[in-house]
């Protein structure tokens, strides 16, 4: 999170594995999850800045804590059975899956975000989705333990993995070489920054509203008169009061239609401030002015104020690009890709907005979405770094809002997407470890009941 030692992923479970092989008995459990929820506070603690409270550090820490737990006690139970060194990886790809699946927590923690800044094994997850990848980086971290505690090395733990290791590199390192090899068609794209530090009450004036309306509709007149033919504002972009939503739409239709772009309007429209409770949404409006999608942000970020969206996700094409649209921590779960995957999607507009600590991290973790479904995305961030993001993870153009510039990102991304085959196989490497694990556990369980035979009394 924030930022990592990425060598240290490796290696990061291999003192909590040799722990739980030399201990035994509940305080030595107890001892052990307290370990590593203060391991995992440390680790929370980075992303906390302003306006974060500290209190969230255990809101997270301890439930990610909870999910990791499994991982090591059934390992540490049946670590002497035969092919258990498998047990620690499939458990611990399963529990992250349940946590980004479903879960509020999203995917941060996930092991395989580490390797964000290694492109070549980067792209590694366009096969398996993060699971193969954080299957392989705690297969080596077991493998590590065990060769310290029984000082042994045998093809499963220094071989095998080494060579699937060496194998993904090698694939990684062709598959985005190999997207080089050729030219493509592309489109300009432009992310639009606001003005705009409102993220809750108390509201902004009709006059600062009015500032950042002004500074929006020169900054998109910009980016169009530069070449842009899409254009995304920021999350939160500005705070629309209902009673002016219905003018406020028609200007940005206007506007979108004037310059001809296809435009990402995102905003927020309180809806009540005593609880304060708002609709955190974007207006998707093609070339002539026409609304092609009103989307509410389907996952709130836990504790904020938003009316959670339901509507079906939906893309427009755009001069034959398939475009949608999800908003920030929507793209912190890995089904919401799959549903534009699903759809097809060349491009996904994602208007964001961060905070220091979560910066440039989260931006990202959107890059592993690309990968995965193989499309591009256009991130605007407000609070963060903005990044235009082709589908291979590639940020071929970044802004971040902390610089001084005149918040407008260019950029160039392909006009197409490419198929993976995660896009096609989806989570099917999860349900081949679910299919592992009670394989294991009932070959365990038959393997107890015949090393205890019960007697009966005549």
């Amino acid at each position: 999170m924030t930022f990592s030692i990425e060598v240290m992923a490796w290696v990061s479970s291999v003192p909590f594995l040799i722990y739980l092989s030399h201990t035994q008995g509940w305080k030595s459990r107890l001892t052990f999850f307290l370990a590593l929820v203060l391991a995992w506070s440390f680790v929370v603690t980075k992303i906390i800045s302003d306006p974060i409270p500290l209190v969230l550090v255990f809101l997270y820490s301890i439930p990610i804590s909870l999910f990791h737990l499994p991982g090591y006690l059934v390992w540490s139970k049946f670590k002497n059975q035969k092919f258990a060194l498998f047990l620690f990886p499939v458990i611990m790809v399963i529990m992250e899956w349940i946590q980004y699946t479903f879960t509020p927590l999203a995917s941060w923690g996930v092991v395989a975000y580490t390797m964000h800044d290694n492109v070549s094994l980067t792209q590694t997850v366009s096969l398996f989705g993060m699971a193969g990848l954080s299957f392989l980086i705690y297969w080596v971290n077991v493998s590590i333990a065990n060769i310290i505690i029984k000082r042994k090395i045998s093809i499963p733990t220094f071989q095998l993995p080494l060579f699937v290791l060496l194998l993904f590199i090698f694939f990684g390192s062709i598959r985005y070489d190999m997207s080089k090899a050729n030219g493509i068609d592309t489109v300009t794209v432009a992310a639009v920054g606001t003005d705009s530090e409102a993220s809750g009450l108390p509201l902004p004036t009709k006059e600062r509203t009015e500032q950042t309306r002004t500074a929006l509709f020169k900054r998109t007149r910009t980016a169009a008169e530069g070449g842009a033919k899409i254009i995304s504002w920021n999350e939160a972009a500005i705070f629309i009061m209902p009673e002016d939503e219905k003018e406020w739409i028609n200007s940005i239709k206007e506007l979108a239609s004037e310059l001809n772009i296809t435009l990402v309007a995102s905003y927020v429209s309180p809806i009540s401030q005593s609880p304060l409770r708002y609709e955190n949404k974007y207006q998707f409006i093609d070339s002539s002015g026409n609304i092609t999608l009103t989307y509410l942000k389907h996952q709130p970020v836990p504790g904020e104020p938003a009316v959670q969206g339901k509507s079906p996700l939906k893309v427009t094409d755009v001069k034959g690009t398939k475009v949608g649209a999800a908003i920030c921590y929507d793209y912190d779960f890995p089904y919401l890709a799959k549903g534009y995957g699903e759809l097809g999607a060349d491009m996904v507009i994602l208007p964001s907005s961060d905070w220091r600590g979560i910066d440039p991290v989260h931006t990202e973790m959107a890059a592993f979405r690309a990968v995965e479904q193989g499309h591009s995305v256009l991130r605007s961030t407000r609070f963060g770094l903005s990044a235009a993001i082709t589908p291979y993870g590639e940020m071929v153009s970044q802004m971040s809002s902390f610089d001084d510039n005149d918040k407008i990102m260019y950029s160039q991304l392909p006009t197409k997407g490419v198929i993976t085959l995660f896009s096609v196989i989806q989570d099917s490497f999860v349900y081949l470890c679910i299919g592992f694990l009670l394989s294991f556990m009932a070959i365990a369980s038959q393997s107890k009941n015949k090393s205890n035979p019960t007697t009966k009394d005549d």
